[in-house]
């Protein structure tokens, strides 16, 4: 093996290593921000269904002043 295939060969394996770190870096980010949106969303759906009991329980009581 020549000095210029080894060369060549820690290149590659170097190149692989940064893709491998990179592709860890950036799947991180994407599931630390799909969590922050799921937990968003649950936030907002859990407001949501206590407005909507709010809502129910003030149109029995609209219904109940009108009778």
């Amino acid at each position: 093996m020549k000095i210029k295939d080894t060369q060549q060969l820690g290149i590659s394996v170097y190149i692989l290593a940064m893709r491998k770190e990179i592709e860890k870096e950036v799947e991180s980010r994407y599931i630390k921000r799909i969590d922050y949106l799921v937990g968003a969303n649950n936030e907002l759906m859990n407001e949501l269904e206590q407005w909507e009991r709010v809502g129910k329980r003030l149109e029995k009581g609209t219904n109940e002043i009108l009778e």
